[in-house]
């Protein structure tokens, strides 16, 4: 094994490590912190609750309203639409990754391998189009709108670089790499890695960033705002009363 590939598994391992205790650490110091105008601790049955609505459902049905929804963002349909397919494009691009598992079992179900290549092809260049299109309109706005400029910190600046950073090595993955590349060296590799038996990394040097900034992305989500998501349900925010218009 070479000396990048020493570096770079040991990188990703680490990233790992960090992710899962740093993601624990935050969301259980979440949960057990006092919330609301009273600084109270309201306990772990009152976390899907808000004070002041009818019912515990209504009170669920809001929360993911505002997940999947946005409902939140209602009053800025252009800003509501763009997060909405930043971050759907994300989730999609992220589980989309699985195809490099999959392709054997798709191949041995009769889908030839060129039609498992074209479609990751076309699929996966229009997300990521729609992911940097989307991410790019997000950051523009941030640094153009002078209230959000305001209260925007280097947090939102390095998160949003980063993604968009692995949003276009991906991109370039694909343009610049044979179909085969991602199925019969990747694959392998990853597969590797989670086994706990790794195999060398494959060594094309768009992959090679790509790859350290998605380690570099698993570090930094439980240290910036990445987290939101695991955060959501425990939001001190979250903790008032719902007035429904």
């Amino acid at each position: 094994m070479n000396e990048i590939s020493i570096i770079l598994i040991t990188y990703f391992y680490i990233s790992i490590v960090v992710f899962l205790v740093g993601t624990i650490y935050y969301i259980l110091a979440w949960i057990f912190s006092r919330k609301g105008l009273t600084d109270t601790y309201l306990g772990f049955p009152y976390l899907f609750t808000y004070p002041g609505q009818n019912s515990r459902l209504d009170a669920l049905k809001n929360i993911l309203k505002r997940v999947f929804l946005f409902s939140s963002m209602r009053y800025d349909r252009g800003i509501r639409i763009m997060s909405l397919l930043f971050h759907y494009s994300l989730w999609i691009i992220i589980l989309a990754h699985f195809d490099l598992f999959l392709e054997p079992y798709l191949v041995s179900m009769g889908i030839a391998q060129s039609t498992i290549e074209n479609i990751s092809f076309i699929a996966g260049n229009l997300l990521g189009a729609i992911f940097i299109i989307s991410g790019s309109y997000l950051l523009f706005r941030r640094i153009d709108n002078i209230y959000l400029r305001r209260i925007s910190n280097a947090d939102d600046y390095i998160s949003m670089v980063l993604l968009l950073s692995f949003g276009v090595t991906g991109i370039l993955i694909r343009i610049l790499l044979p179909p085969y590349f991602a199925y019969q060296e990747v694959g392998p590799f990853i597969s590797s890695l989670f086994l706990l038996h790794p195999s060398s990394i494959p060594i094309a040097p768009v992959f090679l960033v790509h790859f350290t900034l998605a380690c570099t992305l698993v570090i930094y989500i439980p240290l910036s705002k990445l987290l939101h998501p695991f955060s959501f349900f425990t939001n001190p925010t979250l903790y008032t009363i719902f007035h429904e218009r």
